[in-house]
């Protein structure tokens, strides 16, 4: 187990950015995903393949560079890969459900989730700010859900809720392995992600075979939407957010990944003309707002410490 002196975050530098620019390249994510027009299963398998093939090289200078990691945090990729990977399987069938926007804030859940499982599990302190702002969070989660108010975008979106929220469960228990490897090997921030994306893609093969089975006659659009979604929403996304996490406190970083859905909702908007209603964008400023004021205390507390 991950001790509390282990996770202590380091000076900030250029952690902040770092999350803050891999959030925005996970945002476009639900949007590329329904261009591709493609199942769930296949979706997480081809995303999760061509993240590992563009991911390679980089593991191999990686290793070359600072060695191979320790057992731990092989075990730590592979076990966050697993949770990513029903993370993707759940959320891809949710954006149909509920609109690509949408879906994206639901599943950022894990902004209440991943700090406190990182408290239970290994007795990290949440700051009072961040315990404060759970209400607010929670109040506008809700709203840009659409749960109430006006009939939201989306075919389904009772289904759409609950399988994203469970999808939040899965993206928790990525970041918190993820932060783990992390804190244990620095110098190895690809090859978490390059762990993670192939175990993840094993699990959409083996539930791909037990089910409807991974499409390979695609048209070029979805082969094209389907490696943008490996580039931007994986490979880079999630090489510049495994190298910023450790480096903040989970509270903060939680919150910096909120600023994904928000520019998910508005590449909704422009892209695929999923227009809110005025109590989801209410919701949506609320989180921003809130995610400002949680990255303010969160740079403030850190600094002290240096």
């Amino acid at each position: 187990m991950v001790t509390v002196s282990t996770l202590a975050p380091v000076r900030l530098g250029f952690g902040p950015a770092a999350v803050v620019l891999g959030a925005l390249s996970l945002s476009a994510s639900s949007v590329l995903i329904v261009l591709a027009g493609t199942s769930s299963v296949t979706t997480a398998f081809w995303r999760c393949f061509f993240a590992v093939v563009l991911l390679a090289p980089l593991l191999v200078r990686e290793i070359r560079r600072h060695g191979r990691p320790d057992g731990r945090t092989v075990v730590s990729g592979l076990l966050a890969g697993l949770c990513l990977g029903a993370d993707f399987l759940m959320w891809n069938i949710s954006i149909g459900d509920v609109g690509a926007g949408i879906s994206t804030v639901l599943v950022n859940m894990q902004v209440v989730l991943f700090p406190l499982l990182v408290r239970f599990v290994t007795g990290v302190r949440l700051p009072r700010r961040f315990v404060v702002a759970l209400p607010v969070l929670l109040a506008s989660v809700t709203l840009a859900g659409g749960l109430v108010g006006p009939t939201p975008v989306g075919e389904n979106p009772l289904r759409g809720t609950v399988l994203a929220l469970a999808a939040a469960l899965g993206y928790s228990g990525y970041l918190y392995f993820n932060r783990g490897s992390g804190v244990r090997s620095p110098r190895h921030f690809v090859t978490p992600v390059f762990l993670a994306s192939a175990s993840a893609g094993a699990l959409a093969a083996v539930v791909g075979v037990m089910t409807s089975g991974i499409g390979v006659d695609l048209p070029i659009r979805a082969w094209i939407a389907l490696a943008f979604v490996a580039l931007t929403g994986q490979a880079l996304g999630w090489l510049l957010i495994g190298w910023g996490l450790p480096r903040l406190a989970p509270a903060l970083s939680s919150a910096l990944l909120l600023l994904q859905p928000i520019g998910a909702e508005l590449l909704a908007i422009a892209v695929l003309g999923q227009i809110p209603t005025a109590l989801q964008v209410t919701g949506c400023v609320l989180v921003l707002v809130t995610v400002w004021l949680l990255a303010r205390g969160g740079a403030e507390r850190t600094a002290s410490r240096a």
